[in-house]
This record gives structure tokens, sequence and C-alpha cells, in this order.
């Protein structure tokens, strides 16, 4: 049997060839990212990761100039886009729907180009895995190796301010968010499973909000409330939110979508990923999407929080729910069941 293996060979290295450079790799896809990417390395770095493999789907923001001095960063382009329609011959034997797109093919393909048999973390910009203050990424693939395990999932956590105006220029975390003050749903989001998909168990932060302040959103019926309570969805009311996050990779596995591939990975360990939703930089990133038609299904994320975050600057409204708990640190989400098998 032939394992598939796509490679597009319109994927160009701008500068910088790290091909063979050893140690940790985080593989990821981004447009317009300056807000957030200081923050991100820096952040990854001190987790270990020694190589960036940043494909840039066409920034206009600065993004690309910023990263262009890094030394441990190797620059991609390509002349497709991220939300483009992929041709059947180029899906995965076992996907035949119309909404695979792009981003999931390189997300297969750089992993089979630059990280076959290596270890790697593959996640967006706005994703943060959080670990206890003496682990390391390295340290994590080094048990999983062990144990004969594949990888293991990450659980997107949303994380916001406290208010609508913490989002405005000159809001103390309107430069860098490493200056401000985040928040999250202090309940469990998911459970494991056998070292498939994790399961939902929560609506999310998202959820919660949509239904709070857009017209015409419908409540949770009382079986979807029951069922992500006590047997856990495959995805919530507002998505799927779990993802392979940390992987040594084998040509022949490939992207589903991603939030899926195509083996197991560890049934008894989950990174949280804390998710940099609602930032001062959303609003540029809603702008460009609506305008471009530049994502997937109609944009029909950004559309929400367009109307969202329009309905709550009229209301002059807070992020904060029942449930919401500062962010300090990886015990939040240790005591929230929302980190498991990371000490």
């Amino acid at each position: 049997m032939t394992l598939y293996a796509p490679e597009p060979d319109d994927i160009a290295i701008l500068g910088n060839d790290l091909t063979d450079r050893p140690g940790l790799s985080l593989v990821a896809v981004f447009r317009n990212e300056s807000y957030l990417l200081p923050a991100f390395l820096d952040h990854y770095r001190a987790l270990g990761v020694t190589r960036f493999i940043l494909l840039d789907d066409r920034s206009d923001d600065g993004s690309a100039a910023l990263l262009a001095g890094q030394p441990d960063v190797m620059l991609l382009q390509s002349s497709r886009r991220y939300g483009d329609s992929v041709a059947r011959a180029e899906r995965p034997p076992t996907v035949r729907s119309a909404d695979y797109r792009q981003i999931h093919l390189w997300r297969s393909a750089l992993a089979n180009r630059f990280c076959d048999g290596r270890w790697m973390v593959q996640c967006d910009i706005d994703e943060f895995a959080c670990l206890p203050a003496a682990r390391r990424l390295p340290d994590l693939c080094a048990r999983l190796d062990a144990r004969g395990e594949a990888g293991a999932w990450g659980g997107m956590i949303d994380l916001y301010p406290a208010h609508v105006s913490d989002l405005a220029a000159g809001a103390p975390g309107a430069d860098d968010p490493r200056n401000g003050t985040w928040y999250f749903d202090g309940v469990r989001h998911f459970s494991l499973r056998g070292g498939g998909v994790p399961r939902h168990r929560y609506v999310g932060a998202r959820g919660r909000l949509n239904r709070s302040f857009i017209d015409g959103q419908a409540p949770l019926s009382l079986k979807t409330r029951l069922k992500l309570k006590w047997l856990g969805a495959r995805k919530s009311p507002s998505g799927r939110f779990v993802k392979p996050v940390l992987q040594k990779w084998r040509r022949g596995t490939w992207y589903l979508s991603s939030h899926e591939i195509s083996r197991p990975l560890s049934p008894s360990m989950l990174i949280p990923l804390l998710h940099y939703r609602y930032t001062p930089a959303l609003y540029a990133k809603i702008s460009w999407a609506v305008a471009s038609g530049g994502y997937s299904k109609d944009n029909s994320d950004y559309r929400t929080m367009d109307r969202l975050l329009e309905t709550m600057a009229r209301k002059q409204a807070g992020f904060l729910g029942p449930n919401s708990r500062r962010l300090t640190g990886f015990d939040d989400l240790r005591a929230t069941r929302n980190a498991i098998g990371l000490d």
C-alpha cells in the first residue's frame, strides 16, 4: 500500500534553511500575528522548542519582517491559501468531504517534509501550551517515548479579559498579551477516552458569550447539557476544541482535520492550550476575514464574533461569567481538571 505523503511542490523556504536542525520542532501556519508572535516565540523557546517552521499565509502587518531575524525560525511561503479547497487526489484516503482545506493538507505535508520520525508541536499562534513549572516539552516527549505512545492531545481553553474595553487601544494588554490580565471559564472542558479524540464536557466560553449577547441564539437543550455533563460529546455546540498538539510524526499519518489525525495518541495525557481568542488584535482579524473571505466555512466564526463584539461594545459589557477564574498559572488548569498526566 502506498503511504499517503502529500508534499506540495509550491512550498518555498524564504531563508534560514533549518531542515537539518536537531531538537524539538514547532510547525504553524499563520497570517498577521505580529501582536502574538513575540510572546509566542519566547513562550515555546522556554518550553524547549529549538526549531520553528512557520508558513506565512501572506501577512501584511510586519509579521514576516519580525521573523526574518530570528535564528531559530525557518519561514516558508506558498502560492496556495489557507482556505483553498483541496483536490480529491490530494485528500487523505478516508476523507471525502469538500470541506477539507489547504490548512489540513499543509499540516500533513509540512510534518512529512520536515518532521518525519521526529517530535513536533503543531498549533496556531494564539495557542500557548501550559505546563507545570518543572516541566518542558522534551520531558513529555521522553515520557511518551518510554511508554510507546505517539503523542498527546491538547485541549483549547479560551482566554478573555474582564471587559470589552480591555480590547481597546491603550488598554494594558493592547501591545503585548503578557501585559494583560486574562480569565477562563474554570470548569472541566474535556475528558480522555482511550487514546482517541478527547470528548468535550463543556459548551466553552464562546458558547456562553454568544448565548448571552447575540439575539436568536437557541438555548442549550436538556439533552445536550446532560450529554456534555455525563457522557461527553465529539464536539461542543460551538465546535471542536481539541488538537493533536504533540506528536512523534510518522509518514503515512495524516490530518483528517485540524482536530484529528489518523492514529491514536496517549490515553493518559492532556495538555492545556491557552487560547488567546478575545484579544485587542481580534478587531483587525475580523475585519480582514469578513471583507476578504479568507478563511473557510464562509467565515461564520468571525461573523459571529463581529456581532458579539458589536453588541458588547454597545452595552459596555464584560466577559466574566459565574465560573470565570483569573489565570495565574498551571495550577489553575490542574485545579479545574483541564490538565492531565503532566506532573
